[in-house]
């Protein structure tokens, strides 16, 4: 009595372990995998005021005196004058690559910019400076392989620096983790 039950667990074991076997990673190339996305060092240093623009993705928001700074994800700061309440309106775009998330102390905007931590000097809100730079203090993205598992683009440190992975199809991809 205790063998067919003993069996038959053998193969509900069984089966319960095939259904969990990988069986989303081909053994052969993919056609769709992710490639990295580059940005040159010097493009990445590249912080700069421009005019006011459109927000493509909003973010978090800090008021500072008279003035809102809002994020937008990927791109930089938006500088909004707050001295009429009523009235908001944006004055400027600290275009600050990569920038996701951001602080402000004092007369100072903490910013990432890549994986980079940058310290802005905004007393004149007209010549915000960067006064401090310290690389590397965030890990924004991994330089050799994208977090999902699977097919990627083998990365090339000659373009630049990745600062993001996105999917891709119509080509052969041979790395893989």
């Amino acid at each position: 009595m205790r063998r067919p039950l003993l069996i038959a667990s053998g193969i509900g074991l069984c089966l319960c372990l095939y259904g969990c076997t990988p069986n989303d990673l081909p053994d052969s190339p993919a056609d769709t995998a992710y490639v990295p996305v580059y940005m040159s060092a010097a493009e990445k240093n590249n912080i700069s005021l421009s005019t006011a623009r459109i927000t493509e993705r909003s973010g978090k928001i800090y008021a500072y005196g008279n003035y809102i700074f809002q994020n937008d994800q990927n791109k930089g700061i938006h500088i909004i004058d707050n001295a009429d309440r009523l009235h908001p309106r944006k004055i400027g775009f600290l275009n600050i690559p990569y920038n996701t998330e951001f602080a402000v102390k004092g007369h100072y905007i903490y910013a990432n910019n890549v994986n980079d931590l940058v310290v802005i000097d905004i007393r004149d809100m007209n010549n915000p400076s960067v006064v401090k730079r310290l690389e590397d203090a965030f890990p924004y993205v991994n330089q050799q392989y994208p977090l999902e598992a699977g097919y990627f683009e083998c990365p090339d440190p000659a373009k630049g620096i990745v600062v993001a992975w996105e999917v891709q199809t119509g080509k052969t991809f041979n790395c893989r983790r």
